[in-house]
C-alpha cells in the first residue's frame, strides 16, 4: 500500500489530547517490519561489568529464556528468569530486550561483540502528581574478557534530519530532529493520524550510520529505545508504556522502514 504523503498531511487537522487513541490501538501491527529474532546468543553466557562496579551474569539458556544473576553489587545474589528477545541489528551488534515483571522494569542491552561495550537502558515507573509515568535510567557496561575500548557515547548525528518511519503498511510517522535533545513527531497515517508533539530525546553513536535514539513522550507515559540504521534504512526498537485506559503495562518490540526526507542546512552567520 502506498500513500500520497502530501495529500495525507494537507487533509489533517489538530487532534485534541482527549481524542487520542489508547496505546494498544496505536501499537497494533508495529511488528510488520521488525527484523527476525536472532538465536545467536542461545546457549551462551556473558558477564557484564557495569560502570558502578555492579557485575551481572546473563545466561541465555535458549532462544527465549534469560537467567540473570547479580554477582557483585548492592543486590548481590539476586537472580531471575525472564523472557528475552534478541535482534542482530548489524553483524556482531545486538539489541537485547527483556521485561522483568517482578520489578516492572524493561531492560535493553545494546552491545558490540567485537569490543564488548554495552549500552544499558532500564525503564520503570514513577508516580508524578498521582499518575503513573515512565522513566529510563542509562548506564554502560563491558563484557568480561572483551577490550571495552569502543564506548557508546552521546552524539548529535541526527540533528537537522527529517526521517519517515513506516512501522507497518498503515502506520507512518515522521520525526524532525530539532537539536540534540528535542524531536518533533507527526503521524502521517495510522491509528494516530494527525497527532503530533515535541518530545525530549537523546542520541548515542553506535557505529557508522547506526544510532541509538531514545525519546520520552509528554502526553502518554511512553519510553522508547530505537536503533536506527541509515545504511539499511530501517529501525529496530521497543516501547515501554503504561496504558491508562486498561491500566496495564504495554511492552513490545517493533521495526520500521526508514526514509530520510531531508536535512536542514542553516544559513551561515552574516
Amino acid at each position: 500500500m502506498s500513500y500520497d504523503i502530501k495529500k495525507q498531511v494537507e487533509t489533517q487537522s489538530f487532534v485534541p489530547i482527549e481524542e487520542w487513541p489508547t496505546l494498544e490501538e496505536m501499537a497494533d501491527g508495529f511488528s510488520e517490519h521488525r527484523i527476525p529474532h536472532s538465536s545467536a546468543l542461545s546457549g551462551k553466557a556473558f558477564t557484564l561489568h557495569f560502570e558502578n562496579d555492579t557485575v551481572i551474569k546473563h545466561d541465555f539458556k535458549d532462544e527465549k529464556t534469560l537467567v540473570w544473576t547479580i554477582l557483585k553489587g548492592e543486590d548481590k545474589g539476586l537472580t531471575g528468569t525472564d523472557t528475552y528477545e534478541a535482534f542482530e541489528v548489524r553483524d556482531g551488534i545486538f539489541f537485547v530486550d527483556f521485561y522483568k515483571p517482578d520489578y516492572e522494569e524493561q531492560v535493553s542491552l545494546i552491545w558490540k561483540s567485537l569490543h564488548g561495550n554495552v549500552f544499558v537502558a532500564v525503564s520503570s515507573f514513577v508516580e508524578i502528581d498521582g499518575k503513573k509515568r515512565t522513566k529510563t535510567d542509562f548506564t554502560s557496561a563491558v563484557i568480561a574478557g572483551a577490550p571495552g575500548n569502543n564506548p557508546i557515547n552521546p552524539s548529535s548525528d541526527f540533528v537537522g534530519k527529517r526521517v519517515l518511519y513506516e512501522y507497518s503498511s498503515d502506520d507512518w510517522y515522521e520525526h524532525v530532529y530539532l537539536n540534540k535533545e528535542t524531536l518533533a513527531w507527526h503521524c502521517v497515517n495510522g491509528a494516530e493520524r494527525g497527532l503530533a508533539d515535541v518530545e525530549k530525546c537523546l542520541f548515542y553513536h553506535l557505529d557508522e550510520d547506526l544510532t541509538i535514539l531514545f525519546w520520552t513522550e509528554t502526553v502518554m507515559p511512553v519510553e522508547s529505545i530505537v536503533v536506527v540504521d541509515l545504511k539499511e534504512m530501517r529501525s529496530t526498537g521497543r516501547f515501554f508504556c503504561w496504558d491508562p485506559e486498561p491500566e496495564r503495562v504495554v511492552s513490545l518490540t517493533f521495526g520500521s522502514l526508514a526514509t530520510v526526507l531531508n536535512e536542514t542546512q542553516y544559513p551561515k552567520n552574516k
